[in-house]
């Protein structure tokens, strides 16, 4: 009988001992510097921007001959009046146009960290101040002389693109490259100094691609910064710029008699078609907020 009450005392004990030795739920082990989840973030930099334009000119001279009895009178008589078109010239050049300035942004992205490597999709928008102006003479920028004049400006422009880097401790190495866009207004003006000039603005978005590398670092757990370079082509277009005219006037009195006075007019009228391509190199800045993955808890 005693025994059996001792061994009624003792098991409660013993099944406390194993209740209390009962392993705990594993917490995960969060690493600090882990790549993995969405983020946002702004960026500003400069950036270095050429606009590079080749042009055909064609130039057409006409010479309006007439001759007039009593020119200087208040009513002279025309006798007669002949027009003859002369041959065309074509003149091929080119200009490059530096178009620098400084930008400004936000970009937004999510990495996916696989042990040392990071694989990434991002996307940004800029608004940039770059802008920048060119004007080529045929025969030197003198009074007569046939000149073409752009002035580009970049409004904005966008990215979307792919990242894939490697890490060293807190520090992200990568590469990054994919599609590019932007808003591109430009102004022509055509024909002689010191003369009518045809003017043309277009305003056009265009599609082209870029690639680039960065280093982006953890300030703290959910901040980072980074240092990024991009090149982006935007493509070539192409704009018509044409009609402007310039005419110089000889009067000969006396020809070609004595009383008879002689007018010539001679006009040039150019038509000009531009090609552009434009490139951009970027160096810029950001800082980034990455929000915490939801983390993965066993539950028993």
């Amino acid at each position: 009988m005693l025994a059996a009450v001792a061994a009624s005392a003792v098991m409660p004990a013993a099944y406390a001992a194993d209740m209390a030795l009962k392993a705990q739920p594993m917490v995960p082990v969060v690493d600090p510097w882990n790549w993995t989840g969405f983020y946002v973030g702004g960026n500003v930099g400069y950036s270095w921007g050429r606009a590079k334009s080749d042009y055909t000119d064609v130039t057409t001279t006409s010479v309006r001959t007439r001759d007039y009895r009593g020119f200087t009178t208040p009513q002279p008589t025309l006798l007669s009046d002949t027009t003859v078109v002369g041959a065309t010239t074509t003149i091929f050049g080119d200009a490059s146009t530096n178009v620098n300035g400084a930008l400004g942004g936000l970009q937004a992205g999510y990495n996916f960290q696989s042990g040392r490597f990071v694989f990434g999709l991002e996307t940004d928008f800029q608004w940039t101040g770059q802008r920048g102006d060119t004007t080529v003479c045929a025969i030197g920028c003198v009074t007569g002389s046939a000149f073409t004049t752009v002035d580009h400006k970049l409004a904005w422009f966008g990215t979307g693109r792919g990242r894939v880097g490697v890490t060293v401790d807190r520090y992200l190495v990568y590469a990054t490259g994919g599609l590019a866009y932007g808003r591109i207004n430009s102004d022509y003006a055509a024909g002689f100094i010191g003369g009518a000039a045809a003017l043309l603005s277009t305003d056009r978005t265009r599609v082209g691609w870029t690639a680039g590398a960065g280093v982006e670092a953890f300030l703290t757990r959910n901040w980072t910064v980074k240092l990024e370079y991009l090149y982006v082509d935007l493509g070539d277009y192409g704009d018509q710029v044409g009609g402007a005219s310039a005419t110089s006037t000889v009067i000969l009195q006396n020809t070609p008699q004595t009383a008879l006075t002689r007018v010539i007019d001679t006009t040039s009228t150019r038509n000009t078609a531009i090609s552009t391509g434009f490139t951009d190199n970027i160096l810029r800045v950001g800082i980034n907020y990455k929000f915490d993955p939801t983390p993965v808890v066993a539950r028993y």
